[in-house]
């Protein structure tokens, strides 16, 4: 997974900057990468504190743009989009089951590293409390930041035109 965000991000680097060969941008993420695991601790977990705020309020402020166009029609010339995608263009697994369980293949990566959460109960203070208010914080996380951003982009734009 991290070689393809490091290749990501050349790739990106490339919309903005078309002569910039795309190994550049990914040796200067693999620098700071080893420099952030390279350094104290306690700097690694700022780092890590950050770079978590960021993609957090980055896909809460994307829902809230998502919904902005949906219903009054932001960056659309105030024409709403409404929810008219959700079953136009044939719908839901409008060819078949197939995609849906080639998707599913691929949506299990993301869930990777959940079961640590039983593991770090030896060295939970209070298990019994902070547990259990851990892994309900997991469903309402996996609820707002996976089903939610995935419902805005499928509502905003056609599954057939992506």
């Amino acid at each position: 997974v991290g070689m393809s965000e490091v290749i990501a991000v050349g790739s990106y680097m490339r919309f903005w900057w078309p002569e910039l060969p795309t190994w550049i941008p990914g040796i200067v993420v693999i620098a700071i990468l080893l420099t952030a695991n390279l350094i104290s601790v306690k700097w690694f977990g700022e780092f890590e504190f950050w770079f978590a705020a960021i993609k957090v309020v980055t896909i809460i402020l994307m829902i809230i743009a998502g919904f902005g166009i949906i219903l009054f029609g932001f960056g659309n010339h105030g024409d709403p989009v409404g929810f008219a995608n959700l079953w136009s263009h044939g719908g839901f697994f409008a060819n078949g089951l197939s995609g849906f369980f080639f998707a599913l293949s691929i949506v299990f990566g993301s869930y990777i590293g959940i079961e640590l959460i039983g593991v770090t109960a030896g060295e939970t203070k209070d298990p019994q409390k902070n547990i259990k208010r851990a892994i309900n914080g997991v469903i309402w996380r996996i609820l707002i930041f996976y089903v939610g951003s995935i419902f805005i982009i499928v509502t905003v734009y056609p599954w057939d035109e992506v």
